[in-house]
């Protein structure tokens, strides 16, 4: 990635890739093909830096499930989907990985932001 114009950080063991030629490549895909990130592992390949930014609690939920999985996650991943697709529902949305990555990113999104109430001084 980097040889081909993108850059790279590292965050929680996790070497994060963005921009440059692989993800233009990527992000003007039309639907499958197109994504904004990716995980392969511990390596996120996000299409530039806004969109690995919005994705990151997602894609380490994926992290998570590589180590916990191992060589086996792909093809687990790729059995879900076809579970899904062949009782007629959608191979990604009701993909189990991919529920429970939604789920826990909207999980820590709601702890960074609680809704903070402010105590009711009617009396």
């Amino acid at each position: 990635m980097i040889a081909l114009g993108g850059r790279v950080h590292f965050m929680d063991g996790v070497a994060e890739f963005h921009d440059g030629w692989v993800g233009n490549f990527f992000a003007s895909r039309p639907r499958p093909l197109c994504f904004g990130a990716i995980t392969v592992g511990h390596v996120i390949l996000g299409t530039c830096h806004k969109e690995l930014s919005a994705l990151r609690a997602h894609e380490h939920v994926h992290v998570r499930q590589y180590e916990r999985w191992g060589v086996f996650f792909l093809p687990a991943y790729a059995l879900s989907s076809l579970w899904e697709v062949c009782h007629g529902r959608n191979g990604y949305w009701n993909n189990c990985f991919e529920r429970q990555a939604y789920a826990e990113d909207a999980k820590q999104q709601q702890q960074a932001s609680p809704l903070s109430e402010a105590p009711n001084d009617a009396s």
